[in-house]
């Protein structure tokens, strides 16, 4: 039966798979999320005649970013149990950028929780916009540690592989190959998320008023860095 062929496809089955993952649902509301800000501004932009369409872009970005917001709820605990994982790494350096990372992220959700309950009607706060702000400023701060995390891993992947080429030349064995290929890979994976994390500072650094971006610019910022994240999440789920 069509149908079934249609329900019992591998595809169907990786999707439900992906879906399954909160980290997987929230990369795809993400991305319609930031889409629909992108779209609207364009829209307004172009002197669009429907207004309501517009309107209605401008709510569903309203309605899935509370929903986010609603999926996180806890998830500070999650980074702050990374952040003590990574007292154990052994690389000074390495472990201080991770534990900056991971408290960056966890103060940012621990403030986007209030920002749910506002924003949810649950309770009003009257210092919201000092709440948001804190939230921003937490996951900013985040981000540039996962920049300077993924610079000095680039640096490290760079100093491996010179080496490992060196010592190939030498002597050609299919261990130092093997070897060569862990690193390019690692190399890719590690400037991809370099490129994401970068492309993602100037959504809080534009709320902060740190740098000036028209809406739509931030919108397509962010719809481009959830399906890079989209992508990841898929490959872990599902493999290469």
């Amino acid at each position: 039966m069509p149908i079934q062929q249609i329900v019992l496809h591998p595809t169907v089955d990786r999707s439900l798979k992906y879906a399954s993952t909160t980290v997987g649902r929230d990369k795809v509301y993400r991305a319609v999320q930031y889409f629909a800000r992108f779209l609207a501004w364009y829209l307004k932009r172009q002197d669009y005649n429907n207004k309501e369409i517009i309107q209605r872009l401008s709510n569903l970005k309203s309605a899935l970013g509370l929903s986010r917001k609603l999926m996180r709820l806890g998830k500070s605990m999650e980074h702050l149990q990374h952040a003590t994982k990574a007292l154990n790494v052994e690389d000074e350096f390495a472990k201080y950028v991770t534990i900056g990372r991971q408290l960056g992220y966890a103060v940012y959700l621990f403030w986007d929780t209030f920002s749910w309950v506002h924003s949810a009607g649950v309770y009003k706060f009257q210092q919201i916009k000092r709440i948001n702000e804190n939230a921003y400023k937490a996951w900013l701060m985040g981000l540039l540690f996962s920049i300077i995390h993924g610079l000095y891993k680039l640096h490290q992947i760079n100093s491996q592989r010179g080496s490992l080429i060196s010592k190939a030349k030498i002597a050609e064995t299919s261990e130092r190959s093997k070897d060569t290929a862990t690193l390019k890979k690692e190399r890719k994976a590690a400037i991809r998320q370099l490129i994401q994390d970068v492309l993602d500072c100037s959504i809080p650094a534009t709320a902060l008023g740190y740098i000036h971006l028209e809406d739509g610019l931030v919108g397509l910022t962010g719809f481009i860095t959830s399906i890079m994240g989209a992508q990841s999440q898929w490959k872990k789920v599902n493999g290469p």
